[in-house]
């Protein structure tokens, strides 16, 4: 751990937004797709939920990898 910089509070503040402005960009995009996907098809309501969950889950996995390459440095 001797070669490690120190995490400074700003930059860890900084990522910590960067990630919660991950998972909702995911969730929003998500939901305007599950959107259009229920009014083009003519479903009620079934792909909007899916779709969100699915942002979701790719939000959460999008920052992971954001956490590890902020680890790694």
């Amino acid at each position: 751990m001797a070669g490690k910089k120190p995490v400074k509070p700003l930059q860890m503040a900084a990522m910590v937004s960067a990630m919660g402005f991950e998972i909702f960009a995911f969730i929003i995009i998500g939901a305007f797709v599950g959107k259009y996907l229920d009014g083009h098809f003519g479903f009620s309501h079934l792909w909007l939920p899916i779709c969100a969950v699915a942002g979701f889950l790719f939000g959460l996995f999008s920052c992971y990898y954001t956490l590890k390459s902020f680890m790694k440095d």
